[in-house]
């Protein structure tokens, strides 16, 4: 990210309201995250709020009390069947139709019995879609990316900026390594036949 013009803060911060109430340190000014499809829907899975007596309904009132908006990037459907099947987490189908419909801030299905408190947070203005987005990719996942960095899939490299694909690569990040071309291959292996040969009693 730095690499392309952005100012990176990396948190160990796993519940959003921790996040944003950090922020709220050093600004008064309104705080607006970006997440994506999953992410929302993860907000939503009450299993994260276990550790706080008043739950989900305590870590809203946390994250929203001080103007914070989340801003909702959307999903292809595609991406969303792929995510209800790969999630370990319970997300109704229910949100397949047409190839071509995204799934958005305003039609993402959440758990029937927080659908009235998810009404509430839509219809004043505390989440939203982000508009301007790029459709080209809004099938990929960094999971996805990171498995064919690891595997030596080099497909990967079309799913990043190109500046991103030479930072990793010139780093070695994520699991990266450069590959022996053929050449170094044969040689390596003509070596390994030699010496196995030389150890053969006589």
């Amino acid at each position: 990210m730095a690499d392309i013009g952005f100012t990176v803060l990396i948190s160990n911060y796993s519940e959003y309201y921790r996040l944003t109430s950090y922020f709220r340190r050093y600004t008064k000014e309104m705080i607006g995250v970006a997440i994506g499809i999953n992410h929302l829907l993860e907000i939503f899975n009450e299993k994260y709020y276990e550790n706080l007596e008043g739950g989900i309904l305590e870590s809203f009132g946390r994250l929203f009390r001080n103007a914070v908006k989340l801003y909702v990037y959307p999903m292809s459907c595609g991406a969303y069947d792929r995510y209800t099947v790969d999630s370990s987490r319970t997300v109704t189908a229910a949100q397949s139709a047409a190839p071509n419909v995204l799934i958005t801030a305003r039609n993402a299905r959440i758990v029937d019995h927080l659908t009235s408190l998810y009404a509430h947070l839509l219809d004043n203005h505390f989440i939203d879609n982000i508009v301007g987005f790029d459709a080209n990719i809004l099938g990929i996942f960094s999971r996805d990316a990171l498995r064919k960095i690891r595997d030596h899939d080099l497909s990967w490299e079309n799913m990043v900026p190109r500046t991103v694909a030479n930072a990793i690569k010139r780093r070695g990040l994520f699991g990266h390594s450069i590959l022996p071309t053929s050449t170094e291959i044969d040689v390596r292996s003509s070596n390994n036949d030699v010496s196995a040969g030389s150890i053969h009693p006589i």
